[in-house]
């Protein structure tokens, strides 16, 4: 009886973990696989914010050009020359005091009208009084209009006057006029001694002591 109450219980047990594995299998395909969460699918980025497209510039205009008038400092006498010289000449000096204030307006004046200012002064200055005029004709930086009156003026001066003015001319280099002081010396002297200046003033006191006016 022994024997058959154990078979039993063998028979009773294996019946038992039969319908335990069956029954664990049968769970088996219930269970559903568990997935993992797939990623979230990334979404391309916003656009950047486009600026905002404003109109373009317009390019500058250009600038018209402005005429600028320029006022020069004038010297002192330029710009009232012919009242100055209306004075001058309906003043009440003697002709050498003329002569004067005529010499101190000939630079200042405008160009055009220096020339008639070296006209009016030629007609005031005396012999006597020669020294300025002599000083301007001898200088190599006065103007031709005003030196070209006063060379023509100089022709009409005596011998002693004349003379040594065209010599002092003609020896200095610089001068516009050297030629022309040298050739009327040639003409009035009727001697010919190139540029040899010591032996044009000889030339010029010989020929003064025969020819003083």
């Amino acid at each position: 009886m022994s024997k058959v109450i154990r078979a039993l219980a063998v028979l009773a047990l294996v019946a038992v973990l039969g319908t335990l594995i069956g029954w664990l299998f049968s769970r088996q395909g219930d269970v559903t696989p568990v997935a993992g969460t797939p990623p979230a699918e990334q979404s391309p980025p916003p656009p950047a914010p486009m600026a905002a497209q404003t109109a373009p510039e317009p390019a500058p205009r250009p600038r018209e050009a402005v005429r600028i008038k320029v006022t020069r400092a004038m010297p002192e006498g330029a710009a009232d020359w012919e009242q100055q010289l209306d004075n001058i000449l309906l003043g009440d000096d003697d002709d050498n005091g003329k002569a004067d204030k005529l010499l101190a307006l000939i630079p200042n004046a405008p160009p055009d009208a220096q020339q008639e200012l070296a006209q009016h002064l030629v007609n005031m200055v005396q012999d006597d009084h020669y020294d300025g005029a002599a000083e301007m004709l001898t200088n190599a930086a006065t103007p031709s209009e005003v030196s070209g009156v006063l060379m023509n003026d100089l022709l009409n001066r005596k011998n002693s006057l004349k003379l040594p003015m065209l010599l002092a001319i003609a020896r200095n280099s610089a001068h516009p006029l050297k030629d022309q002081a040298l050739d009327l010396l040639g003409l009035l002297t009727q001697e010919d001694n190139g540029t040899n200046w010591d032996q044009w003033a000889a030339t010029v006191d010989t020929w003064l002591q025969d020819n003083p006016d």
